[in-house]
């Protein structure tokens, strides 16, 4: 007996093929969905009560705005294709420009993050030139194949063409080279906050939770980014690895936002907090004392007190810094 024809009239291969990419564009957006609602409530708490410098408040203010946008690509691509163009199947494996517009924001949230991180080295390492400068050219060359892979989806509208070999090797360079980036971001905020240690209980506690801030960041976004690389490359021509290009930009913009918080959060923990401008002064050091700063609650320190260094000056060189007292 003849079997019924499919209401789509299209073979059971190319069907399987759209179920595939559909249901990985549908998870990734809603994977990519929940992480955005966790970075608003980061964003929330960062602006309600960070006293960070105003350049850094407007840089999260842009980041945050970029991180908006790429979500609301997304939903829109996705409600274009299920719902204004419900009743073509071919549609679904058409490219949606958003998509090519969404991949472009997203690394260029990346671009600005690993920046971010590369300036607050070159403060914490006093000006390591070779350091910073490799960190930098790192993110640049991830860029510039980002850029490229945005053109090319902006330009080849067919979902078969993500599975050429010039987007997999974009996409290999720019996911390989991000990866390294972001490791060799957390090696050297861990290898110079660990010389910031002073033998001191209360302070050294601080050094740790900052270096596990710093590995967790780079361990999370080169996960993702490795993640992304090795799909892509693996299974071209499919969608597997899209949950995790949505990924990208939300880890980049919330792993940020989580670190400041968390900055501020240990702030909150150590009651001798002087601030002058960008910069953390010895409370005892009369002569460096300025304008804008304030003295400790008691008004004096003991003399252990008055010989720890500054620990986090040099990390905050966009912003913030902490010496605490016993």
């Amino acid at each position: 007996m003849e079997q019924p024809s499919s209401p789509l009239a299209l073979p059971p291969s190319a069907l399987a093929t759209i179920r595939e990419a559909l249901s990985c564009v549908v998870l990734g957006t809603i994977i990519s969905t929940a992480v955005y609602g966790l970075t608003v409530l980061q964003a929330y708490i960062y602006f309600r009560h960070n006293n960070t410098s105003p350049r850094t408040r407007y840089f999260v203010a842009f980041l945050f705005a970029l991180d908006t946008a790429t979500i609301i690509l997304t939903l829109y691509g996705f409600y274009d294709d299920f719902v204004t163009h419900f009743d073509d199947v071919l549609s679904f494996l058409k490219i949606p420009g958003t998509l090519a517009l969404e991949n472009l924001l997203t690394v260029l949230i990346g671009l600005l993050t690993q920046c971010f991180f590369a300036h607050r080295i070159w403060a914490l390492s006093k000006g390591n030139v070779l350091l910073v400068s490799s960190i930098v050219i790192l993110a640049l060359c991830s860029f510039g194949p980002g850029v490229a892979i945005s053109a090319h989806l902006w330009i080849n509208t067919y979902i078969f063409s993500l599975g050429s070999l010039e987007v997999r090797m974009l996409a290999g360079f720019a996911n390989g080279l991000s990866v390294i980036c972001d490791l060799l971001i957390a090696a050297a905020m861990c290898m110079y906050l660990n010389t910031k240690r002073t033998g001191f209980r209360r302070t050294d506690s601080i050094i740790d939770r900052l270096m596990m801030y710093a590995i967790n960041r780079g361990l999370l976004t080169a996960t993702c980014q490795a993640c992304h690389m090795i799909l892509t490359i693996a299974f071209p021509g499919r969608l597997i690895y899209f949950p995790f290009a949505l990924l990208d930009g939300k880890l980049y913009c919330n792993t940020l936002l989580a670190t400041l918080n968390a900055q501020r959060a240990m702030r909150g923990d150590e009651p001798n907090i002087i601030e002058v401008g960008s910069h953390m002064l010895n409370p005892i050091d009369s002569s460096t004392a300025g304008h804008g700063s304030r003295r400790t609650l008691h008004g004096k320190l003991d003399s252990a007190s008055a010989s720890m260094p500054s620990i986090r000056k040099d990390f905050s060189g966009a912003g913030k810094a902490m010496v605490s007292r016993q």
